[in-house]
This record gives structure tokens, C-alpha cells and sequence, in this order.
């Protein structure tokens, strides 16, 4: 027997099922890493909530039959204007939902996580000032959500060099306007968000490809 449940979704990446169905993947504020389907998409409006990062307030019925809920309703949370329709957050938002889609398998609800990404999305969607170091922010303050966050010796040794240990350890003691606030080259960050990943990818034990990283790079040099 199907179960009905209202939740809130972070969208996070769409799967094309058919010319007018897809597979919505998103972090569920209930079970965690949830994958949705969706029939009967009608148009570009209704494509548009599913851009990544959106939040959603929905209803969906789960059946015991399949790993697939069906969304039933579904509802933006909040207009999220500046991160659809500026290039620079725009492609942050590509960034950091591919990061959370690559690096977040929990099927079970951590309602302290859930509740920090949405004020991630939130402050980017907010701030007016330059938004260059936006993912190294964020790539340090969610590692340390996942529970990975290094002691004053970071260990594994090798990832970083001196300088990027020390950026690191900045990022940690500094507030949010700060962080966004240092001065680095475009290839420093670009350097500096590598190691990040592959701290990250060492501390789950699996290699975390991020395609859009080289995109963003792209964006801010």
C-alpha cells in the first residue's frame, strides 16, 4: 500500500524519463537522498522548478514496490530570481547541487544538514557582492557538516600544499562575509576547490568527479 508524505525538497539534478516525464534527484528534508517521478511536465514553467537548488514544498506517495516516489504536488518555497537568471550564481548553483548529488547517498534524514543547505541557498540567492569564493566556502563549511572537518593537522597528508592548508584552515575561522572577502587568483581557488574535493572523495572512499568545476573556473577568472 502507497504512503502519502508532505515534504520539502533541494533539487539537485533531473533525469529525462520520456518527452514528458522525469526523474527529479533531491535531498528530501525527511529521508535524506530521495529520487522523484514526475509525469505529465507540461512545458518550460513547469520545467523551471526543477532547476538546481530550488526548494520545494511537496507531496509524494511511496510505494514499497519501488525505490521511486511519485510527486504529486509540488510548490517553490521561495523564488530563487537571482540564481536562475545571473550567469555568475547561476553556475555556483550548477556547482554545489553537483557536488551534493556526487557526494550525499544517506537515504535517512538529517534534519541539522537539510536545514543548512537551505540557508545556503538562501545566502547565495541574497548576497549582492562578489560571489568568487562562494563554493570554497561552502565546500569547507560542508565538509565539516558531513563531519570531516580536519584537526589543526589536516590529515590525509599530500592532498594539500602549504598554502592550501593554511587557506583551509582561514576558511574555517573566518565568518561567511569574510571568506568571501579574500583576495585569490582565479587559479588559486581553482587549486584549492581540487584538493577540497578530493579531501572530500578520500573521506567517503569513493572519487567524486565534479564536471562543472572547470565550467565555474571558466566563469570566474
Amino acid at each position: 500500500m502507497s504512503s502519502v508524505e508532505k515534504s520539502r525538497l533541494i533539487v539537485l539534478h533531473v533525469t529525462k524519463y520520456s518527452d514528458s516525464s522525469v526523474i527529479v534527484h533531491a535531498v528530501d528534508s525527511l529521508c535524506g537522498r530521495k529520487s522523484f517521478f514526475v509525469r505529465g511536465m507540461k512545458g518550460n514553467r513547469q520545467a523551471a522548478d526543477f532547476h538546481p537548488l530550488n526548494m520545494l514544498d511537496v507531496v509524494s506517495s511511496h510505494s514499497p514496490k519501488s525505490s521511486l516516489a511519485y510527486l504529486r504536488e509540488w510548490r517553490p518555497v521561495v523564488s530563487l530570481e537571482s540564481i536562475r537568471s545571473d550567469i555568475y550564481k547561476s553556475t555556483v548553483a550548477m556547482f554545489l547541487s553537483e557536488v551534493i548529488f556526487r557526494s550525499l547517498r544517506t537515504e535517512e534524514s538529517d534534519s541539522a544538514l537539510f536545514d543548512w543547505l537551505c540557508q545556503a541557498v538562501i545566502r547565495l540567492e541574497a548576497e549582492e557582492g562578489s560571489i568568487a569564493n562562494f563554493h570554497l566556502w561552502f565546500l569547507v563549511a560542508y565538509c565539516t557538516k558531513m563531519g570531516f572537518r580536519p584537526t589543526e593537522i589536516i590529515e590525509p597528508q599530500g592532498i594539500f600544499r602549504d598554502s592550501e592548508r593554511e587557506l583551509f584552515q582561514t576558511i574555517l575561522r573566518s565568518q561567511f562575509e569574510q571568506t568571501l572577502k579574500i583576495e585569490l587568483s582565479a587559479s588559486r581557488r581553482q587549486a584549492f576547490a581540487k584538493s577540497m574535493i578530493q579531501y572530500l572523495s578520500y573521506h567517503l572512499g569513493a572519487d567524486i568527479n565534479i564536471r562543472s568545476l572547470d565550467v565555474l573556473h571558466g566563469i570566474f577568472v
